[in-house]
């Protein structure tokens, strides 16, 4: 570390990858997405997010399935997710997750104003000094996710 520059410490990413566990366990998916692994990816960022997911969350149990964290630098190399979590460098790529994951019940979570009326069903935000969530319920409907009320409740603002 060059002296006289302060690290700024990542304080968000751990409170994001605790809201994406929790959006884990408090959405209900179909049941052909309730065998297997559960997948969380995130496309960009290997460091923040994923780090905490990775460290914290990898091999609990959301049912009776294991989580599996993933990350991608591109959307071309995402199969199968439960969560996808799209840091703010890769948030172009919106439009072709919509398309990719159209008819798949694949929560989009971002991390860009004005995202809800993109496709992403929870996108996050800061408000005052907090970290917080807005949710898109019609988003989440067309990807055949059911938010359960306590998450809508959590949500800073919600979209129907």
């Amino acid at each position: 570390m060059t002296p006289g520059v302060t690290q700024m410490k990542d304080t968000r990413s751990p409170v994001k990858a605790l809201y994406i566990y929790n959006f884990a366990t408090l959405i209900d998916w179909p049941s052909d997405y309730r065998k297997g692994d559960f997948v969380i990816t995130v496309l960009g960022d290997k460091d923040g997010v994923y780090d905490n997911l990775k460290m914290k969350f990898e091999g609990k149990e959301i049912g009776s399935q294991e989580i599996v964290i993933q990350n991608y630098a591109s959307s071309s190399q995402i199969d199968k997710a439960h969560i996808l979590y799209v840091a703010p460098k890769n948030s172009g790529q919106i439009s072709t997750l919509n398309t990719k994951f159209k008819g798949k019940s694949t929560l989009l979570v971002t991390e860009k104003d004005g995202y809800l009326s993109k496709g992403a069903a929870i996108n996050f935000v800061v408000k005052g000094t907090s970290q917080k969530f807005e949710i898109n319920k019609s988003n989440a409907k067309k990807h055949k996710l059911i938010i359960a009320d306590r998450l809508l409740n959590l949500a800073s603002s919600v979209v129907e």
